[in-house]
């Protein structure tokens, strides 16, 4: 299965870094076929939704409080036509107090575009990361 994981974390941070790392492993051991791509720095145009069968949204929550969609996400759902019936899910990198509340936040996002939804989770470590990986796809 040909799956996008679109990510909003820091590249620059090891932790994520290995995290992304472990996510597109654990897809791929189970047959997937992974494109990672970074939503913060990569850019948008050359980004085609439309030739992926799931979509995988990673991101961080703030570092104490709050929980917001990053603003990049609304702006590539909205300019990537139709995902309407197309699987995802979402998974959060634990930081701060609010990762369950953004996890619950970016799953109604996607959600409201018309995604189908079939694993949400926050990851924990990076030992939790190869296990959420596996689930992806």
């Amino acid at each position: 299965m040909r799956t996008l994981l679109l990510h909003f974390l820091d590249s620059s941070n090891k932790k994520h870094t290995a995290i992304l790392q472990n996510l597109s492993k654990g897809a791929e051991a189970n047959g997937n076929e992974v494109t990672v791509f970074d939503a913060t720095h990569d850019s948008i145009e050359s980004l085609h939704l439309a030739i992926y069968e799931y979509i995988a949204v990673a991101a961080t929550s703030p570092q104490f409080i709050g929980a917001k969609v990053p603003k990049k996400l609304v702006e590539i759902l909205s300019s990537a036509g139709s995902v309407d019936g197309k699987k995802g899910c979402a998974v959060v990198i634990k930081s701060g107090l609010s990762s369950n509340k953004m996890v619950h936040v970016l799953m109604n996002e996607l959600e409201s575009h018309g995604m189908v939804l079939d694993y949400f989770d926050v990851i924990e470590n990076i030992d939790h990361s190869v296990a959420v990986g596996k689930k992806i796809g």
